[in-house]
């Protein structure tokens, strides 16, 4: 499991959404699926894990 570096994720058209930290490795497809709203932030936001990390979905 790779540990690293976590980077928060903050939605900053949306206060209401809680931030949530995200592996080095699995950020961009994080930006890419938000970006062209192929996925919601919920996704992402509850797949992380114990730590509170997103770790991809594998």
């Amino acid at each position: 499991m790779e540990r690293g570096y976590p980077i928060q994720v903050i939605d900053l058209d949306d206060d209401a959404r809680q931030p949530f930290r995200c592996i080095a490795s699995e950020l961009w497809g994080v930006e890419n699926n938000l970006n062209i709203s192929n996925m919601d932030w919920e996704e992402f936001a509850g797949r992380t894990d114990d730590d509170g990390v997103f770790r991809g979905f594998s």
